[in-house]
């Protein structure tokens, strides 16, 4: 019995080669990494898109042959503002001042209609601690500086008035034609034919 006993002992374990061995489930694979997501970009405040009037602003005609006009503009505490966001654009027939992000407002100026031309060489903007002053510098003619009765002129000039001076005298002798007698008529029918036709003299505006 001892020996049997030991004998089956020692028999071999049955082989699980003919059984269906339990399936291994394969290793989960390592989860993927999201993409770095990107710094987003810093946003500058947006400029105030749309300009408001300034509040008033008061002109200075100046004397008589005085040099310039001033234009007066308050604006309290304007003078603590960012200098590079105050600009004043100077020409011959206009000036546009702009006033950008102050006190969470933007404030323009725009004259594009002056009663005359100015000298823009002669012409500056001065930021005060509560107001902005522009200085139109008059242009000077052979007997002095020309006369403003007015900063803004009562009809829109129109881009040939602009490009030709004598344009202005033209209009107001059409005015003196249509209001005047049958002799004015004649006289400023026969002056606008001549300047039409380049033979008016220069020295003469009424072509005598």
């Amino acid at each position: 019995r001892v020996a049997a006993s030991a004998a089956a002992s020692a028999s071999p374990a049955p082989s699980d080669e003919g059984e269906d061995a339990p399936a291994t489930k394969p290793a989960p694979l390592p989860p993927v990494a999201d993409p770095p997501k990107r710094a987003p970009a810093s946003v500058q405040p947006p400029r105030t898109a749309k300009y408001q009037s300034f509040p008033t602003y008061q002109v200075d005609m100046g004397s008589y042959n005085s040099p310039t006009i001033s234009v007066y503009v308050p604006l309290n505490g304007i003078g603590k503002h960012d200098k590079s966001k105050i600009t004043c654009e100077l020409k011959s027939t206009s000036f546009d001042l702009v006033v950008a992000d102050f006190e969470g407002r933007s404030y323009r100026l725009l004259n594009d209609n002056l009663e005359k031309d100015i000298d823009p060489s002669k012409s500056k903007y001065v930021v005060k601690p509560n107001k902005i002053i522009i200085k139109l510098g008059k242009v000077k003619g052979e007997y002095g500086y020309d006369s403003w009765t007015q900063l803004t002129a009562k009809k829109k000039k129109t881009s040939e008035e602009k490009k030709d001076p004598t344009a202005g005298i033209m209009d107001l002798m059409k005015d003196m034609y249509d209001s005047g007698d049958d002799n004015m008529k004649k006289m400023i029918g026969e002056t606008m034919y001549k300047q039409r036709t380049g033979q008016l003299n220069k020295d003469d505006p009424m072509g005598g």
